[in-house]
């Protein structure tokens, strides 16, 4: 499974499972996958040439401070045909002005009323290095490198 086939099948989920690292432990959390034309229209042109994996998130969220201290990470997604593809890699927090405010939309004042520069909107980039994939209801497996 590519880069491509792998944003294909995220583009198409409404929530993302992502899992960071605290003390050793996995902490795991639900986010709203923006990748997702109907949850982030406007972002539909950004995402048709943008081959990376982007999350929203507030800045005073614990995920934040665990990436900070350990970068490794999980971002899970799954349809309703039992179909699920896990990515494990690194994440990173996106401080540039030029993918904040490709990403920023007044849309999003719901979650982070301080607005774009209110200090507490944040974007991760989620840097996948391997796959597993599970298809179908007879969990068909496979794995490899992110390519």
């Amino acid at each position: 499974m590519n880069k491509t086939e792998i944003l294909n099948f995220f583009d198409n989920q409404h929530i993302v499972i992502l899992s960071t690292i605290r003390d050793g432990v996995p902490q795991t959390r639900a986010l709203i996958n923006i990748r997702n034309k109907n949850i982030s229209p406007h972002l539909v042109e950004l995402f048709k040439t943008d081959n990376r994996m982007l999350l929203m998130t507030n800045t005073h969220t614990d995920k934040i401070a665990e990436m900070h201290k350990n970068p490794n990470a999980s971002l899970y997604a799954f349809n309703t045909d039992f179909d699920g593809v896990t990515l494990t890699g690194t994440v990173v927090e996106l401080t540039d002005d030029e993918t904040l405010d490709a990403i920023w939309d007044e849309s999003l004042l719901h979650y982070y009323p301080g607005g774009r520069h209110g200090g507490d909107f944040s974007v991760i980039e989620f840097i996948p290095e391997n796959f597993k994939t599970y298809r179908g209801s007879n969990f068909k497996k496979t794995s490899g490198n992110v390519k």
